[in-house]
């Protein structure tokens, strides 16, 4: 038997009620030279029972002998992998036919592409449609230093460039924390094309068990990010962090529109910053179109937030009012015009159209 072409990783714990379903969506893909490592990291219910269930020869299966955690049974996953591309995957989510084989033709015809991500959908833990998560690649780069845009199991990386990056290194934020170190050294893409699920599952640790460890751990990450562009002394407000982060209740509190001019101020600054860094990443075209679209963003989200008279103070000063206000038109002209077509088709006796 010749040897794969790509490992698919996943690491199980305690994931028995969508185990399953994971394992299938994997098994089915149209591209089917490769090898499966799972990990299990110390189940006590049913997932080990659910591997051993399957007879494939494309399954390895690997168990911890004590619960390691998901940082340090993915380093485990990365030494073992048989394959210089490795997909990952989650015991809860399900990846779509022809997930690999994109990501892989990608892959191999972008020989320095580093790490791929795709679109996904957002479900339920039963399994129904909450939202479309798909992002524009060329702006990930910028976008990296504030937020994570990528999901975590529809990667697939090299994992030499892993190796060479430090690998996973962090308890929690895991994924962020890597992601943005290997955007330091190498390029990183990402595929439009919806190809997982991703299950907002109620045992999810960045999401509900261990939230508020990822969320301290995220917000370390964002400053270790500012602080590479703008010097390890540089600090900014709590407020303007969070703002940054699109985390923007803090600083509408403070009603105060300087202080929300001189949070944009600084973001402009880090803005300049990483257009004259250099990186394998960057665009200068792509940094200001992303920045644009940031501070948009921003604005708009404050303007709903802020109290009257300062949401039209803040477009005001910005040169948001005419913006604002065609967007606002759009959407009252959409909802006058279904409004109309309601009465219209509903009530014979009431046509306004």
């Amino acid at each position: 038997m010749s040897s794969p072409k790509l490992t698919v990783l996943m690491p199980v714990y305690n994931a028995a009620s969508y185990l399953r379903e994971a394992m299938e969506s994997i098994l089915h893909q149209t591209f089917r030279d490769f090898e499966f490592l799972i990990i299990d990291d110390g189940s006590t219910d049913e997932s080990i029972a659910i591997v051993l269930s399957y007879n494939d020869s494309r399954i390895r299966f690997i168990q911890n002998e004590i619960n390691m955690g998901i940082a340090a049974t993915l380093n485990r996953g990365i030494e073992l992998a048989s394959c210089e591309l490795i997909a990952r995957m989650d015991a809860d989510d399900i990846s779509y036919p022809e997930r690999l084989q994109k990501q892989y033709d990608h892959m191999n015809l972008n020989p320095a592409c580093a790490l791929l991500s795709t679109a996904c959908r957002i479900v339920t833990a039963a399994g129904k449609h909450v939202r479309l998560e798909r992002y524009t690649s060329r702006f990930f780069y910028y976008n990296l230093t504030f937020e994570c845009w990528i999901y975590h199991p529809t990667v697939m990386f090299r994992k030499a460039a892993v190796q060479d990056a430090g690998m996973y290194s962090k308890s929690f934020s895991e994924d962020y924390d890597l992601f943005w170190k290997l955007s330091q050294k190498y390029p990183i893409a990402n595929l439009r094309e919806v190809l997982l699920d991703y299950r907002l599952s109620p045992t999810s640790l960045n999401t509900v068990l261990r939230k508020k460890e990822y969320d301290i751990a995220n917000r370390e990450n964002v400053i270790r990010n500012i602080q590479h562009y703008m010097g390890q002394d540089y600090t900014l407000p709590e407020e303007y962090l969070e703002c940054l982060r699109h985390h923007t209740a803090p600083i509408a509190a403070l009603n105060n529109i300087p202080e929300i001019l001189k949070c944009l101020g600084k973001l402009d600054e880090i803005t300049l910053q990483i257009i004259k860094t250099a990186n394998p990443n960057r665009n200068e075209k792509d940094i200001e179109e992303a920045a644009w679209f940031k501070r948009d963003f921003i604005i708009y989200q404050l303007f709903h937030e802020l109290r009257w008279p300062y949401n039209l103070l803040l477009l005001i000063k910005t040169g948001k009012l005419n913006h604002v206000a065609r967007k606002v038109g759009i959407a009252l002209r959409w909802r006058i015009k279904n409004i109309k077509h309601y009465f219209s088709v509903s009530n014979n006796k009431v046509n306004l159209i």
